[in-house]
């Protein structure tokens, strides 16, 4: 059997992990049961990237919200009849928390009554099998695989499976969602879905589709990693009328929408967490006009100052395209100071909106990908070794090697040393003492001195004759005379014996 939890300790981002050990330990000191469920699930097991954390308590799940929110969330939304919960942590990390429930419909198009219920029960009200799985969080079964409609198996096969015949009816906005899902992860609606869906568009369900539930799912195109792909298969179904009836005529900006894509991963790898959904939304209603953006904006059910950020958008880049075009703002420190309080959504819009206006678009990418990673490089360890403690001085210590990095005066690691040293009040550090020449034990003769300095060795060069001719100190013996050796005659050969010839005379004679 699998190790779920291995596996998501794996995949899952160290916020991410954290945010979920988070929720699992405060759902277990409040006493409810708690699971992972929905598209985290179906992540997991599809080998996608794992985007939201949805949870499912067995328990209110509003005062565990509250809680984990604490002073670190930068947003937090109630939904009191539906008894859910969403927060985006400090880190970017979002969740959602809601409290396992079964709906009831009575009307197209209108909310469905909300009773409570168990998690099994929570899991098959879903729409598709691959979404209706969960895994438990729970200290009696963490770990767990919570599978009652077999959605598993759908993943294998590479299916999407509705899973009540009246779900297009109850929720119309699961049209879309099937576009989606089949979009992004290649799976091909089985023969009954296929018939459900096509029905449905027959008997133009997609009217009855709930504001609050489009707006939702504007939303979730703009986290898809090809929102344009989605866009565009929802358009060959003709279902960009439900956003407003020009929008299937007129199509998004799909061209801006791909380059603001393509920087917004190229943020994402490098670290950068924010709400894609304003930007999304420009190139959304971008071809429509006064009273039409404004109504499709209305169809949504967005707040004011949602409304107000969208029509927007436009105008606040333009701002900061002119602070940027002015002379003071041409080095990298004067960029970093006025560019940092910007939201990065803003900045991300301006790569994309602005790529043809080299000078301004190469300050805001510098800012983005080359001065902002400056700041969690400072040499916080160097300076505690040093001994400078916490404080005030510490952090301006901080502040202007950082504002030294950024100007492009720091070369080489002994560079950024020395004026580290320099900034902190610290003097010099002194020269290490030249090691003594160790003694020779016993037995062992003694190292030949060195040089003198600017002259050769003493291996390399001849001493004078008259030098040579005096005598050695005391302190060493007198040089010996070389005895000599007895030359050795050469033998001579032996004389032939009277009356004795040589052979070699008796051979020339015969």
């Amino acid at each position: 059997m699998p190790d779920y939890i291995f596996m998501l300790e794996s995949r899952l981002s160290p916020e991410q992990l954290k945010a979920l050990n988070r929720v699992q330990q405060a759902a277990q000191d409040a006493g409810m049961n708690v699971y992972l469920v929905g598209g985290a699930v179906r992540d997991l097991m599809t080998g996608s990237p794992i985007g939201d954390l949805d949870f499912t308590l067995e328990g209110n799940p509003l005062r565990l919200a509250r809680r984990l929110a604490g002073d670190d969330a930068r947003r937090l939304e109630v939904n009191e009849r539906r008894q859910s919960a969403e927060l985006v942590l400090a880190d970017g990390v979002r969740l959602s928390l809601e409290a396992a429930r079964n709906e009831f419909f009575h009307q197209p198009g209108k909310p469905p009554e909300v009773r409570p219920a168990s998690v099994m029960e929570d899991l098959r009200r879903r729409d598709f099998s691959i979404n209706a799985m969960g895994i438990s969080l729970t200290p009696g079964s963490r770990g767990l695989l919570l599978d009652p409609t077999n959605g598993l198996a759908d993943i294998q096969s590479r299916e999407l499976r509705l899973l009540h015949n009246y779900s297009f009816l109850h929720d119309p906005v699961r049209l879309l969602r099937l576009v989606r899902f089949t979009t992004r992860l290649g799976f091909r609606p089985e023969a009954r879905t296929r018939e459900l869906f096509q029905t449905a568009l027959e008997r133009d369900y997609q009217d009855y589709i709930l504001p609050e539930a489009l707006g939702r799912e504007v939303d979730a195109i703009a986290r898809e990693e090809n929102g344009v792909a989605v866009l565009k298969a929802l358009a060959e179904r003709e279902l960009l009328a439900v956003f407003h009836p020009l929008l299937q005529k007129r199509k998004p900006d799909y061209d801006g929408l791909g380059k603001w894509q393509k920087y917004r991963h190229q943020a994402d790898a490098a670290g950068y967490r924010f709400e894609p959904f304003q930007a999304a939304l420009h190139y959304l209603h971008r071809r429509l006009k006064g009273a039409a953006q404004k109504r499709l904006l209305r169809n949504l059910a967005l707040k004011k100052d949602q409304i107000k950020q969208a029509l927007g958008l436009e105008r606040e880049a333009k701002k900061i395209l002119k602070l940027l075009g002015r002379q003071r703002t041409a080095g990298p420190r004067q960029v970093y100071h006025l560019l940092t309080p910007v939201p990065l959504e803003l900045l991300v819009f301006i790569l994309a909106e602005y790529s043809g206006k080299k000078k301004i678009h190469s300050k805001v990418y510098n800012y983005l990908f080359k001065y902002r990673p400056l700041g969690g490089k400072l040499p916080v360890r160097e300076l505690q070794l040093m001994g400078v403690p916490p404080g005030p001085k510490f952090d301006q210590i901080l502040e202007k090697y950082f504002e030294a990095q950024l100007d492009g005066k720091l070369r080489g690691r002994a560079h950024q040393l020395r004026f580290l040293r320099k900034l902190a009040g610290l003097p010099k550090p002194k020269p290490a003492p030249a090691p003594k020449p160790k003694k020779p034990a016993k037995g062992e003769k003694p190292a030949p001195l060195p040089a003198e300095a600017g002259k050769p060795a003493a291996a390399h060069t001849k001493a004078p004759v008259a030098a040579a001719a005096k005598p050695a100190a005391a302190t060493t013996a007198p040089p010996q005379k070389a005895e000599k050796r007895p030359e050795k005659k050469p033998k001579e050969k032996p004389k032939p014996k009277p009356g004795e010839k040589s052979r070699s005379k008796k051979k020339r004679r015969r």
